[in-house]
C-alpha cells in the first residue's frame, strides 16, 4: 500500500512538472506570437496613416492657407453647401451642366483648396474627372468654372 501511495505521488509530481513545463513554454509561444503580431499592425498602422496623410496633403481640410483664406467661413460648414450646389446640377436630365458629355453626373468630390475642386463623373459615355474652380460671391452664393476634363475610354 505505501509503495502504491508512493508510486501515485511521484507520478503527481512528475505530471505537475509536465503541466509546468508544458504552460511555461505555451505561454512563451503565445506571447512571442503576440509580440509579432502586434509589430506587424503597428507597421501596418504607420503605412495606413502615412497613405492617408499623403492623400489628404491636397485637401482644403487640411490646408491652413486655404483656410485661412476662407476666414470669414466655417469652412466644416461650407464645404458641404458647396458639395450641394455642386450636386444639385445634376438633376438637369441632360446632365451636370459642368461636365461636357451628355447625361454626365457628379459622383464623388473632393476639395483641393480654396479655388479648386476634383470630382468623378460617369454616364452612358463611361466615366472620367473633372477640376472645377469654384468662387464664392459675396451674397455667399457659389458659381464654377471647369478647369479641365478627362473622359477615360469604356473597356
Amino acid at each position: 500500500m505505501k509503495k502504491l501511495v508512493l508510486y501515485a505521488l511521484i507520478f503527481s509530481v512528475l505530471m505537475n512538472i509536465f503541466q509546468l513545463m508544458y504552460s511555461t513554454k505555451k505561454f512563451n509561444f503565445d506571447t512571442a506570437q503576440n509580440e509579432k503580431f502586434r509589430a506587424k499592425m503597428t507597421d501596418s498602422l504607420k503605412k495606413v496613416i502615412s497613405q492617408k496623410e499623403d492623400g489628404d496633403y491636397f485637401s482644403l481640410a487640411n490646408n491652413d492657407k486655404a483656410i485661412e483664406y476662407l476666414e470669414k467661413y466655417d469652412v466644416q460648414k461650407l464645404m458641404p453647401k458647396i458639395k450641394e450646389k455642386l450636386m444639385d446640377l445634376n438633376t438637369n436630365p441632360d446632365g451636370n451642366r459642368l461636365i461636357p458629355y451628355d447625361q454626365m453626373v457628379i459622383n464623388k468630390v473632393r476639395f483641393l483648396n480654396h479655388r479648386w475642386i476634383i470630382a468623378d463623373y460617369t454616364g452612358p459615355s463611361g466615366w472620367g474627372e473633372i477640376i472645377i474652380k469654384y468662387f464664392i460671391e459675396k451674397d455667399e452664393n457659389v458659381t464654377f468654372e471647369v478647369a479641365e476634363t478627362v473622359l477615360y475610354p469604356q473597356s
